[in-house]
């Protein structure tokens, strides 16, 4: 008879039927909904006979829905052994909590068995530790090993002496560290099991899946057969998770090889895998493969992105150096509060061409304004990963020679950020020009651009209608600004002085 249970009441009654079941549970359900079937699978920690096993699928039958016409159980001994479980921690936080490497070492995890009760330390420096009380790596921790031993769980930390590589760790590294962690996962449904009992459910972006050890999953786009020069079989499979594609070969096992034939397209599979390099190509090779239904409500999130970094590494800004003929700020006029109640970034870049999706960036200036005054500067030049053409150079005044020892705009970009943090941004034809190649090269670096812009081409269109033209050269000369066109300190320095001009002009309006 089917009776509505949960699933602890469920064990309760199965541990009730012999003595040597006091410790069972369940590691897994595998669910085969074509065929209507249905597998539990139980991890004990002493061995089964056949007899046993019979009552513990007759009362496994009780609580099964009727749908499932086959219900099966697998009762599997696993002994709750100091390193087994040392190693099953070590691998578990690598995996789950890559950012523990940093601090735990397999000798850093010390467990004891105590009955039926497994107690562990872990330990680590204060940083690590807090990390993983922050994260409830712990809880998930102790469920985990739950499901894999036949003991329950209690862990906690141990502080130990950062190790001198540890200490090599700034602040803001160590926090870069722990938000790169923070993974984007796709819980999918109804796990069918071909390689793998442990892999679970949950799997990466294929968007975020880079390099090393990753579980994906999706759906199969294509899938073909082939054979290694010895004769080997082996798949080539492409998944799609909607966030990403990828593809990857899959060696076939004798064990699983009949189940792994029946994917076709249009299959879900939760895959484990490892993405390295092969002739200077990514490459990704599947390593266990399971069934599974991908969530028809999956809805992607949106990327995970750092914080501003907390001191300045590379770039550092110095006092404002005017480089004007004229000043604009003689005399007494009191300035507009929407100028002195905000303060402003005004920038400028230097590019390797127009198109900001295929060149790159080879200088960036910024002035900073504060209370209506322009107070420091941020300057740097930048060697592009594009050539600098000579049209190029004729135009800018930068060329290869320049560039060959300044630093990538990857380092850069932490100290642009910081430079900017807080700000309102402004440029002359920034949203159409300069704001592309910074959102393109911090998206990159995992940072977002949320400062409000202010784009004084269009500014100027609207306090300086008589102009004839809004480009800047005509600005600087109806307010008198010397311009030294085109590197991009001088092209701040001139969008700044005038911008505060405008800004007084349409305060007076």
């Amino acid at each position: 008879m089917y009776t509505v249970k949960s699933s602890s009441e469920f064990i309760a009654d199965v541990r009730a039927l012999d003595e040597r079941l006091k410790n069972i549970r369940i590691n897994s359900i595998e669910i085969e909904r074509d065929k209507c079937k249905i597998r539990y699978n139980f991890i004990c920690d002493v061995a089964i006979d056949q007899q046993l096993q019979d009552k513990i699928l007759t009362e496994t039958e009780k609580i099964t829905l009727p749908a499932f016409k086959t219900v099966e159980i697998t009762v599997k001994k696993i002994v709750s052994n100091d390193e087994l479980i040392n190693n099953e921690i070590f691998r578990f936080l690598n995996e789950k909590y890559p950012s523990v490497s940093i601090f735990l070492k397999p000798t850093d995890v010390i467990s004891t068995v105590l009955g039926n009760v497994v107690k562990y330390v872990l330990r680590l420096t204060k940083d690590g530790a807090e990390y993983v009380i922050k994260n409830g790596a712990i809880n998930k921790l102790n469920e985990h090993l739950s499901k894999t031993f036949c003991s329950d769980f209690a862990g906690s930390t141990d502080i130990k002496e950062a190790e001198e590589s540890v200490n090599l760790l700034s602040d803001e590294v160590f926090e870069s560290e722990l938000q790169r962690i923070e993974h984007r996962t796709i819980r999918v449904k109804d796990v069918i099991v071909i390689d793998d009992f442990n892999m679970g459910d949950l799997a990466l972006y294929i968007e975020d899946a880079t390099t090393g050890d990753v579980t994906v999953c999706g759906k199969i786009t294509e899938i073909t057969e082939r054979e290694t020069k010895n004769g080997k079989p082996f798949l080539i499979i492409h998944l799609d998770d909607t966030t990403g594609k990828t593809s990857g070969v899959y060696f076939s096992k004798k064990s699983t090889y009949h189940k792994i034939k029946e994917l076709v397209v249009g299959d879900a599979i939760i895959a484990r895998g490892n993405i390295g390099e092969y002739n200077g190509r990514r490459s990704f090779t599947f390593d266990k493969i399971n069934r599974c239904t991908f969530p028809d409500d999956f809805v992607k999130k949106d990327k995970f992105k750092k914080s501003v970094p907390k001191e300045y590494k590379l770039i550092f800004p110095e006092p404002a150096s005017t480089i004007k003929v004229k000043s604009v700020f003689d005399g007494e006029e009191i300035l507009p509060e929407q100028l002195t109640s905000k303060e402003y970034v005004v920038f400028d870049i230097e590019t390797t061409g127009l198109d900001f999706m295929s060149n790159g960036i080879t200088e960036i200036g910024a002035v900073k304004i504060v209370n209506g005054k322009i107070t420091e500067q941020f300057t740097t030049l930048i060697k592009p990963d594009y050539h600098i053409s000579e049209e190029n150079f004729k135009i800018t005044g930068i060329s290869e020679e320049m560039v060959k020892d300044a630093p990538k705009i990857s380092a850069v970009i932490p100290d642009f950020m910081k430079f900017i943090d807080g700000t309102t941004l402004v440029g002359h034809n920034a949203i159409d020009f300069d704001m592309k190649f910074i959102k393109r090269f911090a998206s990159a670096e995992e940072y977002d651009v949320k400062n409000e812009v202010v784009d004084t081409l269009y500014l100027a269109r609207e306090v300086l209608p008589q102009l004839r033209k809004h480009d800047l050269q005509t600005i600087a000369d109806r307010f008198g600004i010397t311009f030294h066109h085109h590197r991009a300190l001088a092209d701040a320095y001139c969008t700044a002085e005038a911008f505060i001009e405008m800004m007084k002009l349409k305060n007076r309006a």
